[in-house]
């Protein structure tokens, strides 16, 4: 039978600017390369966008030669064919607040970049088509610039190799998703692993969410990260449910560290300093906490433009003493905050699945997590609660760390869940969904 040849768009494993959609990215790659012919296309941004990033997410002593490029071990190229364009794109960069009006222009755009795409589709595929690449016509540099940049140059890529499907990872990439479909007359799946609604407080409106809709309506799949992201891809993005499909992201190692007898008095959170995280809502917590057991310690490993802020309210909420900040941790830091802790919380605002929270899981920790948060669906023993509730959120962190019995029953549920959420169990279902719309 003759492997299936999937366009691949997607992030590299960059911890410092891709966070998990860069790391599922790469598991999800590495483990479908073993039954597919996967070429894969990623944007690689340039210094000075590097420099913004940088400066934006409290990284201004970073070395940009760490971070232009995937780790060796992490790298694609060791198992897929990997083409990489010039573009100033990164995952969690939002596009800048602009008034209506300008909104309005910038969503005209991208409709226009769509259907001038479709207008110019030959008839037929072609392998060997070779569209011309025209500059887009807004000002260079800006996110809406980039995202066509990379959507003209990707498709040009594209042009030159036999595929069977093209899979597109989050917004960024969706527009170039199209393209490639529209030109190659293949199926477009795409991998949704945030939404509009999730980086933006209240209804988003603008650019982004027109293209995320559009994308989505023209796909012949959507795959979403946790049940909640998918009924939020059905119900506020009008996308008929049989179109939606949930594949959850999978454990880089299923091996598990048992519990600890008794429990650290420390709680750790891990994630960008942004409140789509609940960084200032933990801190609600931990005060909560330390007004009934002032020996609790509690850890916020991660950067973020709400990094200063956080600080701020830590001093305000008189927590200099008991809570520590401790900015990016490469992997390595960040596993072993896990194992020196006793609990794990994440009070997200909105998290659509939370690979941290599996990872505390496999570190012997119970989580203390909100509803709002998609991993919850897969542990059956996470204490969760409201995003607002601080107080229960609270009173389940002093539980397990006073209560050995209920610590243990809590992560030894939690830890049999999970042993069969691989890469390779998630990658499977991918497949099964890749082969689906061909079929």
């Amino acid at each position: 039978m003759k492997r299936l040849r999937v366009l691949m768009l997607g992030w590299e494993d960059q911890p410092i600017l891709n966070g998990g959609v860069g790391k599922a990215c790469f598991h999800l790659a590495k483990a479908l390369a073993k039954e597919v012919d996967l070429t894969m296309i990623v944007p690689q941004a340039q210094d000075k966008a590097l420099e913004k990033h940088a400066e934006v997410f409290g990284l201004k002593d970073i070395d940009l030669a760490e971070v232009q490029q995937a780790p060796a071990e992490r790298n694609l190229e060791r198992f897929a064919k990997t083409l990489r364009v010039s573009a100033n794109l990164l995952p969690y960069d939002n596009a800048p607040v602009a008034s209506p009006e300008e909104e309005e222009e910038l969503a005209d755009i991208i409709t226009k970049e769509v259907e001038a795409v479709e207008a110019s589709a030959p008839s037929a595929p072609s392998a060997k088509a070779n569209p011309e690449i025209a500059l887009a016509s807004m000002a260079k540099g800006t996110m809406n610039f980039e995202v066509i940049q990379f959507a003209r140059y990707a498709a040009r890529l594209a042009s030159h190799r036999e595929i069977d499907v093209v899979y597109a990872h989050d917004w960024m990439t969706f527009l170039a998703g199209i393209e490639i479909k529209t030109q190659r007359k293949v199926p477009l799946v795409l991998h949704v692993h945030s939404l509009s609604f999730d980086r933006q407080a209240g209804d988003p409106v603008g650019w982004v969410y027109e293209l995320e809709v559009k994308a989505m309506e023209k796909a012949d799949l959507v795959l979403a990260v946790s049940d909640r992201t998918a009924q939020m891809i059905v119900k506020r993005y009008g996308i008929p449910a049989k179109k939606v499909k949930v594949v959850y992201n999978g454990c880089s190692d299923c091996t598990v560290q048992e519990p600890a007898k008794s429990a650290v008095n420390q709680v750790a959170f891990l994630g960008r300093m942004v409140s789509q995280k609940g960084p200032l809502q933990f801190l609600k917590i931990a005060k909560k906490v330390a007004s009934k057991d002032g020996n609790v310690h509690f850890v916020m490993g991660g950067h973020g433009p709400l990094l200063e802020d956080a600080k701020q309210q830590a001093q305000k909420l008189g927590l200099e003493k008991t809570v520590t900040f401790t900015g990016f941790l490469p992997p390595e830091q960040a596993e072993e905050l896990l194992l020196n802790s006793g609990v794990y919380c994440l009070p997200a605002l909105s998290e659509p699945f939370g690979l941290s929270v599996l990872e505390a899981t496999q570190a012997g920790l119970p989580v203390v997590i909100s509803n709002q948060t998609g991993a919850g669906e897969v542990l059956p023993e996470a204490c969760v609660a409201d995003y607002h509730d601080v107080d229960a959120m609270a009173e389940e962190i002093l539980h397990l760390l006073k209560d050995s019995r209920y610590r243990k029953k809590k992560v030894e549920a939690n830890q049999q869940a999970i042993k069969e959420m691989t890469w390779d169990a998630t990658a499977d279902k991918v497949l099964d969904a890749l082969y689906g719309v061909i079929d």
